[in-house]
This record gives C-alpha cells, structure tokens and sequence, in this order.
C-alpha cells in the first residue's frame, strides 16, 4: 500500500522532469530510413516481474540451463525506458521477440528445450504471462512513444510450435495440443516418393526444422480447432473471439482460411495498443501476396488506433514492416529489379544478412557508407520512387555469420552506415557470446550483462546514436568524401520537407584541435555541434573550433524543437475561498515574432476570434476559462484549460469505469495542496464507491471545502495514479467531462424494430425485455416468457417493436425453454447469433435471382473447355451437377476465346476450368459476372466478343410482376448518388413502405424504417455501391419489385 503524505510541491518536483523529457523526445525528427532498431530477446534483457517467471508451471531444467525461461519480460523493457537507457544510446525503435502466448512446457529432446524465444506460437490471441500481461504491455508501448520511439513487435506466420511436454512422476505427458492438418501440413512432396497428397517441397512447403507449417496458400475454409474453442471458453472469452472473427470476416469478406485468422489475430494486437510495426519472422517461407494482405489490414489497423487515439500518436505515418530472408542483402546496381518483398509484400524494409560478413568485416567505411548510400538513398532505390531500405546489423540471435571484430570500430562504422541499421542487445555493453552445451545459437543469446557492462564502450556507442538520432541525414541522406586522410564525409538530407545535414571527421587523437573546414556546408555565424566531444561552436571565416582532442568529430546544428509557441496561465486550477486574478504570458522561438494570446470564459475552445488578452483580470465566481497563444508566424500553443471554484463550490460527483479485471473499487482522497490526510475522511484505501445500474461505472460524491487528490482502488490493490478533480468529471484512464462510453442509464425515446431468426429446432418465438441498466422487470412488460413475436412472411424471421423509455436487456426464447444470452440493442437489428444491422439472409418477402454469368478465355494449347462447380463452404459436389469432368462449353461466338455459362445455385460455389485431359485451373471462386483470363474481371479484359453479340445467358428472374398501374415511378434507372422515387394513387390513405435489398437479400440502409405518407422520397444513396439491387414498394394496393442498378 502506498503511504498518501507526499507533499504535492515534492511529486511535482519529481513528476516535472519525467514530463518535460517525454515531450521533448516525442518531437525528436524520424524517419524509418535513418531508424536505429534495439533488437532485444524479451526472455533475455531484463526482468521487471519475477512473479510471472513460472507461467505453466515452466521449470528450469534444460541442459546448463541454457534453454529456460530466465526471467526476462516486458517491463524489463519499460523499466529501461523510463531510466532512460534508449534514449541516451539514441535508440529511434525497440523491436521485441513474439509476445503472444507459446507452446506450455519443453520439446522432447536431450535439452529440454522451452520457447524462451517466442517463436512456437500456441495461440496468437493471447499474450504469454511469462513475457507481458495486457497492462504492461500497455504500459510498455505509452512509455516507448513518450520517449518518441516506436515499437516493432516480431510476428510469425509460416508455423505454430512443436507439441511439447512437461515431466509428470518421471513419465513426459503432453500439455498442448496440435492445429489440426487442415490448418498446417507436417510434410511436403519430396521428389521421388509416393504421392501424399501435399504440395511439392520448396520454401513455401517445406515444414522449417519440422515445425508445423501453416497453410497460409490455401482457400480452403477451416474450422476452429476444438482444443482453441475450449482454451476460450475456460477463460472466459470464447463468445467475444467468436464475434470479433464474425464481424471481420463480415466486414473484409475474407474466407475462413488460416491465412486471414492469423492476420485478425496479429492485426488485432495494432488496433488495440497502437504498435507501429512488425518484423517479420521466416519471410522467405511464406508466399508474398500472403504478407501483402497482412500488410494492407495492419495499415488500416495502425490508422484506426491513430485516430482512436490522437493525444497518444508520434505522428501519422503509415504501418511499418521488415522482413527477415536469410539470403537477401543490398542491391540496386543499373538493371536490377526492385524485389517482390516490395513490390507485392509491400515490407517497407528488409534484413541485410550479408551486412556482418560481407560489409562490415571484408569492406572498409568508405566502400561501405558510398555503396549503401547509392543503393538506398537515391530517390527511394533502383531510382524509382518505389519504397526501398535495408537495415544492417554486427550480431543477431540466430545466424553464425556474425561481426567479431572489435566493437569500438564496429559500432561507429554501423552506426553510421547508410539505410536503417539494428543494435542487437549487448552489441554496445560488451555482452559476450560464449560456447553453448546445447545448440549454437543459444550461445548467442545470454542474459543481458547488465552487471558488467563495459561502461566505455557504451559511452562511445551513446555518442554514436545520439549524433545519428538527432539527424535524419547520417542514414537517409545522399554521401560524399571529403578527404582520405584524415577521413572526413558529409551526408545530406533534402526529402519529405525536411533538411538536414551533418559533417563527420575521424582521425587520431590530437588531429582535431584546432579550426576544421566545414566545407561551406554552413555560412558564418551557424552555431554546431560536436556531438562526440559534446561541445558547441560558431562557424567563423568558413571554420569552426571546437577544441576536441578526440580523433572523431561529429558535426551537426544542435537538435532544437521546431518553432513553438508556449503559453502559462496563473493560477492553477483549483479551489478558492477569494476572488482571483488571472495572468497570461506567452512566448514563441520564432525569431522577431510577436505573440497574441486569446481567451474564453465558460469553456469554450478559443480561437483568434474570441477575447484578446490584454492584462490580468479578477474571476470572482467558479468557471472555466480556456486560452491559447498563437505568433505571428501562425505558430500556436496548446489551449490552455483552467477550472476554478470560487468559494466553497459545493459538491460534485466523480465517476469511475472499473476495470474488469478489478474485484471492487474504492476512492481515497486527500488535501492536493498539503498532500496530508482529510480530517473524518477513512484511512487508506477509503471508501467502497457506489456501483451504477449494471453498468461498469462506479460514483463518488466530493464534498469539501479544498481542493482534493483522488486515487482509485480495488480496495488496497490495484490503484490509479493520483489524480485531481475539481467538477464532475468521468475517468477510464483518462478524465471525461462526460460519459464516454457504456454508460449508465441511456434514455431511449424512439421505437425500433428488433427481428430475430428463429432456430429450426424451436417451436416458437418469443422475447422477454427487461431493464438493462437496474437488471429489474419492465412496468407493463409480461412477465416471463414475455410475448409471442410476429412471424415475418413464410421466413424463419419473427419481429417485435421495443418502445421503452430506458435501454432494455432482451432475450428470445422458445416459449420459456430453449433461450439466447442476455442481449442488448437500442436500434433496429437482425439477431441470427450475432446482430446485424441489415437482415442477413433468408429474408422476408425477397425472392432474388441468384444466377450469373462467368466467362472463361481458353488457352491457346486446349482444344476443349469444361466447367466443373462445386459447393466451396462444404467443399463436397452440389446436389443436380454433374459429376467430374462437369460440363462441356461452347464459345460465346465462333471463333472467339470465351466459354460462358451461367451460374445459378444456391450455395456459394467453387470453379475449375479444365480441358478433360489434365490441364486445369487452380480452385477459383467468384459471386458476381466475371471474366477469367489468369486473373478474375470485372469486364472482359481482351479480344472481346463483338458488340452485337447477346452475351446475357439463359437464366430466370423470380420477381414478383408489377401491378398493371405501377405504384412508383423511378426517376432514373440506372441512378447515381440520388434516387428519386414519385408514387401513384394517394398515399395519404395507402401509406407505402420502401425497402432496397442488394441481391444477397441484405436491407440496405438508405430507406426509411416507417411508412411513406407523400407523393415524392429522395434516396441518399451516395454510400451505395455499384451494382443491382432490388427496390420492394408495399402498399394496400399490393407489392411491387424493381430491379434498379448503380
């Protein structure tokens, strides 16, 4: 339990420093292409929870213990931040070894080899409690960005991990289970042997070191294993796995392969904490359009978080991907080609393997810094404007071919090294690799020497970094030599509206004493900096003396914060017994620029057109004033808020979202001025706060006469940090002037229509309403089973209209027995297991023609073209189909390439084309009219059929006929962004009611939920895609079906 009698005046003293460093390394300049990446084994950097040492009962017991869990995890990596050990080695980037929860105990070999490494996935929807819970990992990722470095999570995709054991009375038991082999093969096709069924050995097949190798080619849609579901529903969350899949596949229209579950899964981890990056595990080993979807759903990903969370965001770039293929180094000579990592995977970089053997131990600096500058930094690579960088490295965790030269050198050649360059953990502290008893590469990765670091070594490296961090132009910018000997370069920067450039001497000791050459790099008068000797000096006469004894100088201008305007409001927010006066100052780094301040009163957000600050000014009564300060180069400040009570300013409520994995909440409160205890006030941890309807929200009242520091509890554990209020505000994380989210007591004043589909194994539908928020029965609601709901059509679909005035708890039920969950919605929806806001299938009164069209172009080398269809959900023959080889096709005209025919079935279908004599297509898929030449089209794509050619096929529209005088005019068919509909007859006593369907049967929401009563409705219909849709007009008079087109 912490003690609650600091002085406030002693935490700000020891909170300022931590802030204002935070703030100022988040402006540090970045860019990717000058990125210094720390790469760190998580198990092996630091270990800042021992509780979480022994996750799954993991022992230590492998051989000299060279193979356990040691310790190491997450915080560890966030207590480094904070002390700032990154930030002095100029660290711009931290990538991490797989975080997400690993196979539970140990391969059984000689070794006893556990996952210390991260890289045997058990399930990717989880985090391993050996590495991180989901609040420090958190925690780890807002303390990276408040330090102005991002954060790069290692990700895999070619494998799960062995099946491993754990010792049970000296007997091995298993204690995981195995992705069944629709989700990974265990062998491919070697050449020579038996068919087994599976695909030819190559990179992509071959299970690596026998792991198991996901099917991420395949389009096969795969369940769930069982063993996953049943993992889930221990923990508690099986249904919220189960409908985050639902919604996305929903929403991106993926099929349920294993390809695009791992991509949820590691996307999720985006979403959620706003990582910026993935290093990419084994890239060779998966295909290059698999890591382009991966790639596409992170960027959408990173930019939700971004906008979710704009005061947490570094900046706006876009989802960032490297990639390790052990045979890839830099190129980009005259003729080459820019590879398919990036051209169709879409990395953003990739890992240079050749950098320790061939660059950085057979080349020298100038052979090095000239060929990767040429190759990198010229107009993206390849000169193409296309994204092109490699990161090099001295030392990796798993590959032999590693520097062993002298570190000093190593270190100063890497760190200024054209391109993005990686530390690899030790590289800079003289960690050492030793001899290992078990596999060599564990050899490679011991404990961080944290108690033995070579302090001079670092210091050197700190340097470097430093010098590279502060300036984009040491890795992204263009080279040249100055001179042999000494040997000096510049390095310059002219991209992205930045510009940067620095200049770099190396010699011996005592070269540098006097006045250096800056080349004309900088006019007289420039003050630099030499950020070896970490000195500053004018330039004068075209020279520049920094008195260096040291045989390197690193030149650049010093690192300032751009043009900023800031502003101060005096006094702070609080509690007063007397009128106040308040005063504003503002200044800006803008060099003869003049500072206007502007004000409100009562808290609206100031701009140039409010209240100009002209002096200080008295506030006598309690209000809000907001100000911000703007120069006259249109540089502006941060709106300043200030909330003050005047006199006792009476009670107010505070509102808490208790986190779920908290077991109460309680609030203790305190003097904020004194930081003393509040006379009559409970002791720590105070008082049990009062629970809010069933919702997560917990309320306080304050009532006192000071201003008061709030921390909140589970009563003496967990805790907030300390907090201050002075009005009613709500706090999940960070405070709300109002409720932000799932809050208590919503009043709901609109009916709506909830519709439910009706399972086919029950008899009757009915739903029971109940008052979501207090858990209590409806006044006037039948009690349970509540009422029988209204049969829509000769659908499987039953309607019921909710008109209450507070948000209701719903739950469908067979007449009392079989039941759902307890459910909540509080707008018109279609529940069939999860809700959705247009119906979804089989719905009422819509008869769509499901046929369409495909065309084929048969290759030149076939005489004869067959379709062959299939039901792709249940991958089994559809029912009235012929068997294999399926249908023979004509040409759609003599002469011409193109085989049609006509799709009509009631199932999603699979195709192949084939030529009944062995050539044939990959299984392909399509819903729509389409053309297939290697590729689907929307249009045929080449050597078309003539214009006159009818090329609509056979097939039968089941619309209901219109009456013989139509109920609605349609002004225009196809129509665009707008649909007008004109109606016949009187509406006013035959209201109509108007619903679009697209042909999935899915309502379309540009039509109104109620009746029609005048002659003309307008559509919006900007949101609605291209295609045909289905336009149902219902009156007394009948119903009538239009097929529209956009």
């Amino acid at each position: 339990m912490r003690k609650r009698l600091l002085y406030f005046g002693m935490l700000l003293c020891m909170l300022l420093p931590k802030v204002s460093l935070a703030q100022s390394l988040r402006n540090l300049p970045f860019s990717w292409d000058n990125v210094t990446i720390y790469f760190l084994l998580t198990d092996r950097f630091n270990n800042g929870d021992p509780t979480n040492d022994t996750s799954f009962d993991r022992q230590k017991n492998s051989t000299a213990n060279e193979l356990d869990f040691q310790g190491g995890d997450i915080p560890g990596v966030t207590q480094k931040i904070q002390e700032g050990y990154f930030d002095k080695l100029g660290v711009s980037a931290i990538w991490v070894t797989p975080v997400v929860e690993n196979r539970h105990g140990f391969i059984g070999t000689e070794f006893n080899d556990y996952p210390y490494h991260g890289y045997h996935t058990n399930d990717w929807t989880a985090f391993d409690p050996n590495f991180t819970s989901a609040e420090q990992f958190q925690e780890f990722i807002d303390e990276a960005h408040n330090h102005g470095i991002r954060v790069l999570v290692d990700i895999v995709m070619n494998h799960t991990g062995y099946r491993t054991f754990k010792r049970v009375n000296g007997n091995l038991e298993f204690v995981d289970e195995e992705y069944p082999l629709d989700w990974v093969r265990l062998e491919c096709q070697k050449d020579g042997e038996p068919n087994n069924g599976e695909l030819r050995c190559d990179d992509y097949s071959t299970p690596l070191y026998g792991l198991p190798d996901i099917r991420t080619e395949s389009f096969n849609e795969v369940q769930l294993p069982q063993w996953l579901l049943d993992k889930w529903e221990t923990e508690g969350r099986k249904q919220q796995e189960l409908d985050e899949l639902n919604a996305y596949f929903a929403r991106t229209g993926k099929p349920r392969t294993p390809r695009y579950y791992l991509i949820k899964w590691l996307t999720d981890w985006v979403r959620e904490y706003g990582i910026d990056g993935f290093r990419v595990d084994t890239e060779r080993h998966v295909r290059a359009d698999v890591w382009r979807d991966l790639k596409e759903e992170a960027v959408l990903a990173l930019r939700e978080w971004k906008q979710n969370n704009p005061a947490k965001k570094l900046d706006d770039l876009d989802f960032y991907m490297t990639g390790e293929d052990s045979g890839l180094n830099i190129i980009g000579n005259p003729g080459d080609q820019l590879p398919e990592d990036f051209t169709v995977s879409k990395f953003n970089s990739m890992i240079n393997f050749q950098s320790p053997k061939d660059a950085y131990t057979n080349m020298g600096q100038e052979e090095i810094f000239s060929s990767f500058a040429a190759k990198l930094n010229q107009d993206g690579g390849f000169n193409t404007s296309g994204e092109y960088n490699m990161v090099s490295y001295l030392r990796s965790h798993d590959f032999s071919e590693y520097y062993t030269g002298n570190m000093y050198y190593g270190g100063t050649t890497l760190l200024l090294s054209p391109g993005g360059v990686q530390i690899y953990y030790g590289d800079e502290s003289g960690r050492q690799f030793f001899n290992a008893q078990t596999y060599p590469d564990a050899g490679y990765r011991g404990f961080m020497n944290w108690d033995s670091l070579d302090e001079g070594m670092l210091f050197h490296w700190r340097k470097l970094g430093t010098f590279r961090r502060e300036h984009t132009s040491v890795g992204a910018g263009s080279h040249q030599k100055l001179s042999d000997s000494p040997y000096i370069f510049k390095r310059e920067y002219n991209r992205n509206g930045e510009n940067d450039k620095v200049l770099v001497f190396q010699g011996q000791d005592g070269d540098f004493t006097g006045p250096l050459n800056v080349f004309g790099m900088w006019p007289n008068g420039t003050k630099l900096k030499d950020y070896f000797s970490d000195t500053v000096a004018t330039v004068s006469n075209g020279t520049v003396n920094f008195g260096t004894a040291f045989g390197m100088v690193l030149v650049g201008e010093p690192f300032e914060v751009s043009d900023s305007v800031s502003l101060t409001v005096d006094p702070a927010s609080g509690v007063y017994t007397t009128p106040i006066n308040v005063e504003m100052n503002a200044s800006t780094t803008a060099q003869g620029a003049s500072v206007s301040i502007f004000y409100t009163i009562g808290g609206d957000t100031p701009t140039v057109a409010s209240t100009s600050y002209n002096g200080p000014f008295e506030v006598s009564s309690s209000t809000t004033i907001k100000s911000i300060a703007i120069d006259s180069e249109g540089n502006e400040s941060d709106v300043v808020t200030r909330d003050y009570i005047i006199g006792d300013g009476g009670p107010f409520d505070i509102h808490f979202k208790k986190p779920a994995d908290w077991s109460s909440a309680f609030v203790y409160i305190f003097n904020q001025n004194t930081g003393e205890a509040l006379p009559g006030f409970p002791a720590w941890p105070g008082v049990s706060m009062q629970k809010v309807g069933d919702s997560p929200w917990y309320k306080y009242t304050i009532d006192q006469t000071v201003q008061v520091g709030i921390v909140f509890n589970d009563n003496g554990g967990a805790q907030s940090d300390d907090l201050s209020r002075i009005k009613e505000g709500w706090y999940d994380n960070q405070w709300f002037d109002e409720c932000p989210s799932e809050c208590p007591g919503i009043i709901i004043d609109t009916a709506y229509d909830i519709h439910f589909k009706k399972p086919a194994n029950w008899s009757s539908a009915f739903v029971y309403l109940f008052n979501k928020t207090t858990g209590t029965a409806l006044p006037g609601f039948p009690a349970w089973p509540g009422v029988a709901m209204q049969k829509e059509g000769d659908s499987p679909w039953y309607k019921h209209t909710v008109d209450q005035n507070v948000e209701v708890g719903i739950v469908f039920n067979d007449n009392g027995g079989a039941q759902t969950d307890d459910l909540f919605r509080t707008t018109a929806g279609w529940y069939d297991n999860q809700w959705t806001d247009t119906c979804p299938s089989d719905c009422s009164g819509i008869v769509v023609d499901p046929s369409f069209d495909v065309y084929f172009k048969k290759p030149s080398f076939w005489n004869t073209v067959y379709i062959y269809i299939f039901d792709k959900n249940a991958n089994a023959p559809i029912s009235g189909f012929p068997a294999w080889p399926g249908v023979e096709l004509n040409p759609i005209e003599s002469g011409s390439p193109w085989y049609p025919y006509t799709i009509n079935q009631s199932v999603e279908v699979g195709i192949v084309y084939h030529n009944g004599n062995g050539s044939q297509t990959d299984d392909l898929f399509r819903t729509t009219e389409g053309w297939y030449d290697n590729q689907w089209f929307d249009s045929c794509p080449s050597e078309c059929p003539s214009s006159n050619t009818n090329t609509a096929l056979a097939s039968s529209n089941n619309f209901s006929k219109a009456n013989t005088t139509s109920m609605v005019l349609v002004s225009e068919n196809p129509f665009g962004d707008t649909l007008t509909l004109s109606f016949t007859g009187d509406t006013s006593k035959n209201p109509i009611q108007v619903v679009m369907y697209n042909l999935s049967g899915e309502r379309m929401n540009v039509t109104p939920n109620g009746t029609v009563k005048g002659q003309n409705l307008t559509l919006d219909t900007s949101s609605v895609q291209e295609g045909i849709y289905i336009l149902r007009v219902i009156s007394d008079r009948g119903t009538e079906i239009i097929k529209l087109v956009k």
